[in-house]
């Protein structure tokens, strides 16, 4: 009783530490978004500085993740927990400062490379230190529960700063308290402890932690990696590009979607950039996402994703037919003004993008976007830097997804680019269903065959 206590309490603490860095991740990355065009107003940006502004922080945080899984892999979690948070933490205190492209650029640079570190300390030490039963929903819960919070928070700030502060300062305000929920967790970062995981099989060590993790005897039976580094790396790269390319994919419409969403979407149909956060986080985005973390540990992680893509195509096509042939829906061209819907194609439009992220939370975002699958399928000799191979392809991707989206925009129309999203959730399915194993219920040493090799 003492033990299940003790292992609760300890999930408890992990995942707030966690969360709370993807909370900051989430909000930093989502506030650029909602002071866009302030930005643009006050920094006189053309459309090249506009838009190397709101991917300078993914191209931070692809050579962020280098360093950090790197290191981490070789010296342990623990000494490069908290140094994340510490350049999150100053990469947003010097947006208060950015009065010109080159500052706000280089701010979010730093900001990114921090993100980058969080994005692979945090779910491999979730991974490490997650029970097998429960992993998958203590995964989600520090990853993708928090991510919705933190885009929401920055909504919010939004909202007040706009009622408080003259429009030249709130954006900067905006951006810059990016650096508060950083500043909660620095401390007690630095403070975990090494994860079992780590101890028992890099470092040689005995240690009674792995009954946190669901199996004591774990250690005594695989003792210590002796596979070198290289061949542990060379071994586990084609399940690490698998998974990139999966969260490649995701990312291409994700991040445009949390970028441009408030942007493009919002104006599309109508909205403010704030009421159309609030809409699509606690009508859809939230819900999704509560229920993914309940059937992920139950359904498994493949059905989550195949099933939550299957509704993402369909949403998605649905709103491109309806941008591209109104008349499809009874509709007449009075329908679209000024390139934005209105009246009751305004709101179906609205409830498909609302479907397509329901869909989304519900399995591919958890799943895939919330990073459970290359930490749970890679050996703990190589983990972080699996992670971070598979973060550097992603953010590097994204980055420059989110640099084109305006180019794309214009050349094809929100129609297209929405109908190309469709085929991306088609095709992602696929590669789910064949290309990555099932991972619920399963140790992560079984995973990556390291108990095979023991035996």
């Amino acid at each position: 009783m003492e033990a299940s206590v003790n292992s609760r309490s300890f999930h408890l603490k992990s995942v707030i530490v966690t969360g709370m860095g993807v909370f900051s991740d989430s909000y930093n990355l989502y506030a650029i978004s909602l002071v866009y065009y302030s930005a643009l107003l006050y920094l006189n940006l053309n459309t090249i500085q506009a838009s190397l502004v709101t991917a300078s922080s993914f191209f931070g945080a692809a050579f962020g993740a280098i360093l950090f899984g790197v290191i981490a892999d070789r010296i342990g979690r623990k000494p490069m927990y908290g140094i994340d948070l510490m350049l999150i933490f100053f990469g947003a205190i010097m947006q208060l400062f950015a009065g010109s492209f080159t500052l706000l650029f280089a701010s979010r640079i730093i900001l990114g490379f921090g993100i980058g570190g969080d994005y692979v300390m945090s779910p491999v030490i979730m991974a490490e230190n997650s029970d097998t039963a429960n992993r998958g929903k203590l995964m989600a819960v520090s990853f993708s529960v928090m991510f919705l919070m933190g885009a929401t928070l920055s909504a919010f700030v939004d909202q007040v700063s706009m009622l408080l502060l003259v429009p030249s300062i709130s954006w900067k305000v905006v951006l810059a308290f990016g650096a508060v929920p950083s500043l909660f967790v620095i401390y007690y970062r630095r403070k975990i402890p090494e994860t079992p995981r780590f101890t028992a099989r890099i470092m040689g060590q005995d240690t009674s932690g792995l009954n946190i993790v669901g199996d004591p005897g774990l250690t005594g039976r695989l003792g210590p990696d002796r596979v070198p580094y290289r061949e542990r790396l060379f071994r586990s790269l084609p399940i690490v590009l698998a998974g990139s390319l999966l969260w490649v994919l995701y990312d291409t419409y994700s991040s445009t979607f949390t970028i441009y969403g408030p942007i493009t979407i919002a104006s599309n149909l109508g909205m403010t950039p704030v009421m159309f956060t609030y809409a699509a986080v606690f009508i859809a985005g939230l819900p999704g996402t509560l229920l993914s973390v309940y059937l992920i540990d139950r359904v498994g992680r493949k059905k989550l994703v195949v099933a939550g893509y299957a509704g993402v195509f369909a949403a998605l096509l649905l709103y491109a037919i309806l941008l591209s042939s109104p008349s499809f829906y009874g509709l007449g061209r009075g329908s679209i003004a000024n390139g934005s819907l209105i009246g009751y194609a305004a709101f179906l439009g609205f409830s498909f993008y609302l479907l397509n992220y329901l869909f989304s939370a519900a399995g591919p975002a958890t799943v895939i976007g919330g990073t459970i699958i290359v930490p749970e399928l890679v050996a703990t000799k190589v983990r972080a830097s699996g992670q971070a191979i598979n973060v550097f392809i992603d953010k590097m991707a994204a980055a420059l997804a989110i640099s084109s989206f305006p180019a794309f925009l214009t050349q094809f129309g929100l129609a297209a680019v929405i109908g190309f999203y469709a085929a991306i959730a088609a095709g992602s399915s696929v590669i789910m269903h064949f290309a990555i194993p099932e991972t619920r219920d399963r140790l992560l040493e079984e995973i990556s065959g390291e108990i095979a090799e023991a035996q």
